[in-house]
Protein backbone atom coordinates (compact mmCIF):
# COMPACT_ATOMS: atom_id res chain seq x y z
CA UNK A 1 0.00 0.00 0.00
CA UNK A 2 1.55 3.38 -1.07
CA UNK A 3 1.55 5.36 2.53
CA UNK A 4 1.61 8.95 1.46
CA UNK A 5 -2.17 9.84 1.37
CA UNK A 6 -3.66 10.46 -1.88
CA UNK A 7 -6.10 12.31 -3.98
CA UNK A 8 -8.35 10.80 -6.65
CA UNK A 9 -9.87 12.57 -9.61
CA UNK A 10 -11.99 10.75 -12.39
CA UNK A 11 -13.11 12.34 -14.99
CA UNK A 12 -16.26 10.39 -16.31
CA UNK A 13 -17.75 9.75 -20.03
CA UNK A 14 -20.22 7.03 -21.17
CA UNK A 15 -17.64 4.52 -22.35
CA UNK A 16 -14.37 5.38 -20.17
CA UNK A 17 -12.95 6.27 -17.03
CA UNK A 18 -10.21 8.40 -16.71
CA UNK A 19 -8.00 8.31 -13.26
CA UNK A 20 -5.53 10.35 -12.02
CA UNK A 21 -3.89 9.46 -8.35
CA UNK A 22 -2.14 12.58 -7.15
CA UNK A 23 1.07 12.96 -5.95
CA UNK A 24 1.86 9.92 -7.05
CA UNK A 25 1.36 10.95 -10.36
CA UNK A 26 -0.39 7.36 -11.75
CA UNK A 27 -2.90 7.85 -14.72
CA UNK A 28 -5.13 5.31 -16.34
CA UNK A 29 -8.03 4.69 -18.23
CA UNK A 30 -10.69 1.77 -17.53
CA UNK A 31 -13.78 0.94 -19.19
CA UNK A 32 -16.93 2.23 -17.81
CA UNK A 33 -18.61 -0.71 -17.04
CA UNK A 34 -19.62 -2.71 -13.64
CA UNK A 35 -17.01 -5.41 -14.02
CA UNK A 36 -13.79 -2.62 -14.62
CA UNK A 37 -15.40 -0.36 -12.29
CA UNK A 38 -14.83 -3.27 -9.70
CA UNK A 39 -11.51 -4.18 -10.39
CA UNK A 40 -10.34 0.13 -10.37
CA UNK A 41 -12.17 -0.30 -6.61
CA UNK A 42 -9.94 -3.22 -5.58
CA UNK A 43 -7.23 -1.04 -6.77
CA UNK A 44 -7.99 1.99 -5.53
CA UNK A 45 -8.59 0.42 -1.85
CA UNK A 46 -4.98 -0.42 -2.14
CA UNK A 47 -4.22 3.45 -1.63
CA UNK A 48 -4.23 5.28 1.54
CA UNK A 49 -6.88 7.69 -0.07
CA UNK A 50 -8.06 11.38 1.24
CA UNK A 51 -10.85 11.74 -1.49
CA UNK A 52 -11.96 10.51 -4.57
CA UNK A 53 -13.19 13.81 -7.06
CA UNK A 54 -15.82 13.20 -9.89
CA UNK A 55 -17.93 15.71 -11.63
CA UNK A 56 -21.99 15.17 -11.79
CA UNK A 57 -22.22 13.94 -15.40
CA UNK A 58 -26.21 13.52 -15.49
CA UNK A 59 -26.02 9.67 -14.23
CA UNK A 60 -22.92 8.41 -16.04
CA UNK A 61 -21.19 8.42 -12.69
CA UNK A 62 -23.92 6.45 -11.21
CA UNK A 63 -22.29 3.08 -10.81
CA UNK A 64 -18.95 4.24 -9.95
CA UNK A 65 -20.54 6.05 -7.11
CA UNK A 66 -22.50 3.62 -5.85
CA UNK A 67 -19.49 0.92 -5.78
CA UNK A 68 -16.79 3.38 -4.44
CA UNK A 69 -19.34 4.19 -1.83
CA UNK A 70 -19.96 0.31 -0.82
CA UNK A 71 -16.39 0.06 -0.40
CA UNK A 72 -16.59 2.82 1.80
CA UNK A 73 -13.94 5.30 0.08
CA UNK A 74 -15.12 9.35 0.49
CA UNK A 75 -16.15 10.17 -2.91
CA UNK A 76 -17.14 13.85 -3.47
CA UNK A 77 -19.09 14.83 -6.57
CA UNK A 78 -19.01 18.73 -7.88
CA UNK A 79 -20.53 20.73 -10.01
CA UNK A 80 -18.65 20.20 -13.51
CA UNK A 81 -18.58 24.64 -13.60
CA UNK A 82 -16.58 24.34 -10.77
CA UNK A 83 -13.95 21.67 -12.15
CA UNK A 84 -13.53 24.35 -15.37
CA UNK A 85 -13.32 27.53 -12.92
CA UNK A 86 -10.57 25.68 -11.19
CA UNK A 87 -8.99 24.98 -14.66
CA UNK A 88 -8.86 28.43 -15.64
CA UNK A 89 -7.85 29.20 -12.02
CA UNK A 90 -4.63 27.29 -12.28
CA UNK A 91 -3.75 28.09 -15.80
CA UNK A 92 -4.71 25.28 -17.18
CA UNK A 93 -7.06 25.97 -20.09
CA UNK A 94 -6.13 22.67 -22.35
CA UNK A 95 -9.23 20.62 -22.03
CA UNK A 96 -8.90 16.46 -22.02
CA UNK A 97 -10.47 14.19 -20.20
CA UNK A 98 -7.04 13.00 -18.92
CA UNK A 99 -6.19 16.39 -18.16
CA UNK A 100 -9.90 16.74 -16.16
CA UNK A 101 -8.97 13.84 -14.40
CA UNK A 102 -6.15 15.27 -12.85
CA UNK A 103 -7.63 18.40 -12.69
CA UNK A 104 -10.24 16.90 -10.32
CA UNK A 105 -7.52 15.08 -8.06
CA UNK A 106 -5.89 18.47 -7.42
CA UNK A 107 -9.18 20.14 -6.95
CA UNK A 108 -9.70 17.49 -4.43
CA UNK A 109 -6.64 18.49 -2.41
CA UNK A 110 -6.67 22.47 -2.67
CA UNK A 111 -10.60 22.74 -2.00
CA UNK A 112 -11.49 19.95 0.18
CA UNK A 113 -15.29 19.85 -1.34
CA UNK A 114 -17.87 17.54 0.93
CA UNK A 115 -17.98 14.05 0.90
CA UNK A 116 -20.86 12.64 -0.34
CA UNK A 117 -23.49 10.99 1.50
CA UNK A 118 -24.20 7.36 1.32
CA UNK A 119 -27.59 6.53 0.38
CA UNK A 120 -29.38 2.94 1.11
CA UNK A 121 -31.19 1.41 -1.87
CA UNK A 122 -34.25 2.22 -1.33
CA UNK A 123 -33.08 5.74 -1.08
CA UNK A 124 -31.39 5.12 -4.07
CA UNK A 125 -34.58 4.48 -6.02
CA UNK A 126 -36.77 7.18 -4.42
CA UNK A 127 -33.86 9.75 -5.38
CA UNK A 128 -34.58 8.09 -9.48
CA UNK A 129 -38.06 8.39 -8.96
CA UNK A 130 -37.71 11.92 -8.23
CA UNK A 131 -35.59 12.60 -10.61
CA UNK A 132 -38.00 10.60 -13.47
CA UNK A 133 -41.16 12.56 -11.95
CA UNK A 134 -39.30 16.33 -12.46
CA UNK A 135 -38.68 14.80 -15.99
CA UNK A 136 -42.40 14.37 -16.50
CA UNK A 137 -43.63 17.34 -15.69
CA UNK A 138 -41.05 19.04 -17.56
CA UNK A 139 -42.71 17.37 -20.37
CA UNK A 140 -46.48 17.88 -19.23
CA UNK A 141 -45.12 21.78 -19.02
CA UNK A 142 -43.85 21.66 -22.77
CA UNK A 143 -47.33 20.13 -23.93
CA UNK A 144 -49.40 22.53 -22.33
CA UNK A 145 -46.99 25.50 -23.93
CA UNK A 146 -47.76 24.12 -26.87
CA UNK A 147 -51.11 23.35 -26.75
CA UNK A 148 -52.04 27.01 -27.34
CA UNK A 149 -50.35 27.31 -30.31
CA UNK A 150 -51.95 24.28 -32.09
CA UNK A 151 -55.15 22.78 -33.60
CA UNK A 152 -56.64 20.10 -35.25
CA UNK A 153 -55.42 16.35 -34.78
CA UNK A 154 -52.26 17.81 -33.49
CA UNK A 155 -54.02 19.25 -30.94
CA UNK A 156 -55.83 16.08 -30.01
CA UNK A 157 -52.56 14.22 -29.97
CA UNK A 158 -51.01 16.80 -27.39
CA UNK A 159 -54.59 16.52 -25.36
CA UNK A 160 -54.21 12.77 -25.16
CA UNK A 161 -50.24 13.01 -24.01
CA UNK A 162 -50.88 15.52 -21.47
CA UNK A 163 -53.68 13.19 -19.99
CA UNK A 164 -51.39 10.16 -19.96
CA UNK A 165 -48.47 12.38 -18.20
CA UNK A 166 -51.87 13.60 -15.42
CA UNK A 167 -52.29 9.52 -14.94
CA UNK A 168 -48.77 8.42 -15.10
CA UNK A 169 -47.88 11.17 -12.70
CA UNK A 170 -50.51 10.30 -10.19
CA UNK A 171 -49.39 6.56 -9.88
CA UNK A 172 -45.49 7.69 -9.91
CA UNK A 173 -46.45 10.22 -6.91
CA UNK A 174 -48.17 6.94 -5.10
CA UNK A 175 -45.08 4.78 -5.53
CA UNK A 176 -42.89 8.20 -3.74
CA UNK A 177 -45.43 8.16 -1.03
CA UNK A 178 -45.65 4.27 -0.36
CA UNK A 179 -41.38 4.05 -0.76
CA UNK A 180 -41.32 6.84 1.45
CA UNK A 181 -43.18 5.55 4.12
CA UNK A 182 -41.02 2.45 4.31
CA UNK A 183 -37.87 4.28 4.41
CA UNK A 184 -36.79 4.37 7.59
CA UNK A 185 -34.05 6.86 6.82
CA UNK A 186 -36.56 9.29 5.33
CA UNK A 187 -40.31 9.16 7.30
CA UNK A 188 -39.14 11.05 9.67
CA UNK A 189 -37.46 13.92 7.83
CA UNK A 190 -40.09 14.19 5.47
CA UNK A 191 -42.67 14.43 8.52
CA UNK A 192 -40.61 17.14 9.61
CA UNK A 193 -40.54 18.83 6.76
CA UNK A 194 -43.97 18.70 6.23
CA UNK A 195 -45.14 20.62 9.19
CA UNK A 196 -43.82 23.69 7.86
CA UNK A 197 -46.62 25.63 5.82
CA UNK A 198 -45.75 25.84 1.95
CA UNK A 199 -43.80 22.59 2.00
CA UNK A 200 -45.65 19.47 0.88
CA UNK A 201 -45.28 15.92 0.44
CA UNK A 202 -43.22 16.15 -3.24
CA UNK A 203 -41.04 19.34 -2.13
CA UNK A 204 -40.39 17.62 1.66
CA UNK A 205 -39.27 14.38 -0.26
CA UNK A 206 -37.23 15.85 -3.16
CA UNK A 207 -35.81 17.74 -0.23
CA UNK A 208 -34.04 14.19 1.93
CA UNK A 209 -33.78 12.93 -1.48
CA UNK A 210 -31.33 15.54 -3.75
CA UNK A 211 -30.84 17.44 -0.27
CA UNK A 212 -29.15 14.69 2.61
CA UNK A 213 -26.56 17.27 4.02
CA UNK A 214 -29.96 19.43 4.91
CA UNK A 215 -29.33 19.74 8.82
CA UNK A 216 -25.53 18.32 8.79
CA UNK A 217 -24.09 22.23 7.39
CA UNK A 218 -24.10 25.58 8.87
CA UNK A 219 -26.92 28.17 7.47
CA UNK A 220 -23.64 29.92 5.14
CA UNK A 221 -22.81 26.28 4.06
CA UNK A 222 -26.39 25.08 2.91
CA UNK A 223 -27.12 28.01 1.30
CA UNK A 224 -23.92 27.59 -0.88
CA UNK A 225 -24.35 24.21 -1.54
CA UNK A 226 -27.82 25.05 -3.03
CA UNK A 227 -27.10 28.29 -4.71
CA UNK A 228 -29.17 30.69 -2.93
CA UNK A 229 -26.31 32.28 -0.89
CA UNK A 230 -26.06 36.07 -2.21
CA UNK A 231 -22.75 36.74 -3.85
CA UNK A 232 -21.03 40.08 -3.60
CA UNK A 233 -19.61 41.96 -6.85
CA UNK A 234 -17.64 44.69 -5.26
CA UNK A 235 -14.80 46.26 -6.40
CA UNK A 236 -12.99 49.44 -4.76
CA UNK A 237 -16.10 52.08 -5.02
CA UNK A 238 -18.18 50.11 -7.12
CA UNK A 239 -20.68 48.16 -5.18
CA UNK A 240 -22.76 45.80 -7.20
CA UNK A 241 -25.74 43.77 -7.14
CA UNK A 242 -25.51 40.76 -5.10
CA UNK A 243 -26.65 37.80 -7.04
CA UNK A 244 -27.06 34.23 -6.37
CA UNK A 245 -25.20 31.30 -8.63
CA UNK A 246 -24.00 27.64 -9.14
CA UNK A 247 -25.64 25.12 -6.69
CA UNK A 248 -28.18 22.42 -7.05
CA UNK A 249 -30.52 24.48 -9.60
CA UNK A 250 -33.14 21.22 -9.70
CA UNK A 251 -33.39 21.57 -5.31
CA UNK A 252 -33.25 25.79 -5.73
CA UNK A 253 -36.35 25.44 -8.15
CA UNK A 254 -38.42 23.00 -5.49
CA UNK A 255 -37.79 25.37 -3.09
CA UNK A 256 -39.15 28.56 -5.14
CA UNK A 257 -42.32 26.56 -5.60
CA UNK A 258 -42.56 26.40 -1.78
CA UNK A 259 -41.96 30.06 -1.43
CA UNK A 260 -44.37 30.81 -3.78
CA UNK A 261 -47.05 29.10 -1.79
CA UNK A 262 -45.21 30.05 1.65
CA UNK A 263 -46.11 34.16 0.83
CA UNK A 264 -49.59 33.42 0.70
CA UNK A 265 -49.98 30.50 3.84
CA UNK A 266 -47.05 30.73 6.01
CA UNK A 267 -47.02 33.72 8.32
CA UNK A 268 -43.26 33.59 8.76
CA UNK A 269 -42.50 33.92 4.76
CA UNK A 270 -45.28 36.36 4.23
CA UNK A 271 -44.16 39.24 6.62
CA UNK A 272 -40.64 38.24 5.56
CA UNK A 273 -41.56 39.25 2.06
CA UNK A 274 -43.88 41.68 3.06
CA UNK A 275 -41.42 44.10 4.88
CA UNK A 276 -38.59 43.50 2.01
CA UNK A 277 -41.49 44.62 -0.26
CA UNK A 278 -42.34 47.69 1.61
CA UNK A 279 -38.39 48.28 1.68
CA UNK A 280 -38.88 48.87 -2.08
CA UNK A 281 -37.26 45.08 -2.96
CA UNK A 282 -37.99 43.91 -6.48
CA UNK A 283 -40.63 40.92 -6.14
CA UNK A 284 -37.93 38.49 -7.77
CA UNK A 285 -35.20 39.85 -5.42
CA UNK A 286 -37.76 39.81 -2.37
CA UNK A 287 -38.95 36.00 -3.81
CA UNK A 288 -35.38 34.74 -3.68
CA UNK A 289 -34.99 36.18 -0.40
CA UNK A 290 -37.92 34.17 0.83
CA UNK A 291 -36.14 31.21 -0.31
CA UNK A 292 -32.95 31.57 1.16
CA UNK A 293 -34.44 32.06 4.77
CA UNK A 294 -36.81 29.41 4.12
CA UNK A 295 -33.99 26.90 3.60
CA UNK A 296 -32.03 28.16 6.55
CA UNK A 297 -34.73 27.69 9.07
CA UNK A 298 -35.88 24.04 7.84
CA UNK A 299 -31.58 23.62 7.86
CA UNK A 300 -32.18 24.27 11.52
CA UNK A 301 -35.54 22.34 12.10
CA UNK A 302 -33.59 18.74 11.08
CA UNK A 303 -30.47 19.28 12.61
CA UNK A 304 -32.90 20.44 15.88
CA UNK A 305 -35.26 17.96 15.37
CA UNK A 306 -37.76 20.39 15.98
CA UNK A 307 -40.97 20.65 13.46
CA UNK A 308 -42.50 24.20 12.81
CA UNK A 309 -44.23 26.27 15.21
CA UNK A 310 -44.80 29.88 15.04
CA UNK A 311 -43.75 31.86 18.37
CA UNK A 312 -45.75 35.15 18.47
CA UNK A 313 -43.23 37.69 16.81
CA UNK A 314 -43.70 35.21 14.16
CA UNK A 315 -40.35 33.80 14.05
CA UNK A 316 -40.34 29.60 14.07
CA UNK A 317 -39.32 27.78 17.10
CA UNK A 318 -36.34 26.10 15.30
CA UNK A 319 -33.29 28.43 15.57
CA UNK A 320 -32.23 29.50 12.50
Amino acid sequence: MENIAQWVGIDVSKATLDVYIRPLGKAMIVANTESEISNLVKLLLSYSLNLIVLEATGGLETELVIQLQAALLPVALINPRQGRDFAKATGKLAKTDAIDAQILAHFGEAMKPQVLAIQSETARQLSELISRRRQLVEMQTAEKNRRSLTRGQALADIEAHIEYLEEHLKQLNQKIAELTQNNLQWIDKVNLLKSTPGIGQVISTTLVSDLPELGQLTAKQISRLVGVAPINHDSGQHKGKRMINGGRAHVRATLYMGAVVAMVHNPVIKAFYERLIERGKSKKLALTACVHKMLVILNAMVRDNLPWRVTENLQPIANA
